[in-house]
């Protein structure tokens, strides 16, 4: 079992801001050019005992929250012989940090549709497993922090279901004018300094994308579908 979620959160975001990265630094490391719809890594993260799995991409510029850069999409699945199922993306914005929650609809990921007690679940498998990869760790620490509110976005996810389609989830399934179910805005400052009682703010533009007139060199920062380096 994991204590202290929020000191282990704050842990990573430490050693991310030690390494002048965030976690979509680390996902787009070696990339140049940012393909909209591409999935970052090439190969997707695994991680909670080889029951999670994750990876991050961007949509073309009309179709997504202006505020957003891109988004991680979690997956899960009971054991290593079934199905993924998408449990939760988490959007992030062009300086690297977190600014919502969303759930989809089946057509935009594929793969199967777990019903939300077993994907509430699924999110205790999180409190065992060992991940010690440093994104795997941020990963692991987010789910955990948020997991009241996935659970919430989830039964939300449930009602917007059955509100579109009363007589049959199946028809929804493959509607293509459906896309989110529920969304939530995060603060993640505002959510770890809250369980972390106070004793401390959250300093986490520290392992963000710095702005173009950031006096820091050697940091990097997403901006219009590109990696930059600061100084190029």
């Amino acid at each position: 079992m994991i204590y202290n979620v929020p000191q282990r959160l704050l842990n990573c975001i430490t050693e991310m801001g030690n390494q002048h990265t965030n976690a979509v630094l680390l996902t787009l490391n070696g990339v140049d050019s940012i393909k909209p719809y591409q999935r970052y890594p090439a190969q997707p993260y695994y991680f909670g005992d080889q029951l999670w799995r994750a990876f991050y991409h961007c949509h073309d510029s009309n179709n997504m929250d202006n505020r957003e850069h891109g988004h991680f999409h979690f997956f899960t699945r009971i054991n290593n012989d079934e199905e993924w199922s998408h449990v939760i993306a988490m959007g992030m914005d062009k300086m690297g940090l977190p600014i919502s929650l969303f759930t989809t609809n089946l057509w935009v990921t594929d793969g199967d549709w777990f019903d939300t007690q077993l994907l509430k679940q699924q999110l205790h498998v999180l409190q065992n497993s060992d991940d010690d990869d440093l994104p795997l760790s941020w990963f692991k620490y987010m789910l955990l922090l948020y997991q009241d509110k996935i659970q919430e976005l989830l039964h939300e996810r449930d009602v917007e279901l059955r509100r579109l389609c009363p007589a049959s989830r199946e028809h929804c399934f493959i509607d293509r004018t459906i896309y989110y179910l529920s969304h939530s805005d995060i603060d993640l400052n505002e959510q770890l300094s809250c369980a972390l009682n106070g004793v401390q703010s959250v300093a986490y533009t520290q392992t963000s994308l710095p702005e173009s007139n950031n006096s820091v060199t050697g940091l990097r920062r997403v901006e219009e579908g590109r990696v930059y380096s600061e100084g190029s």
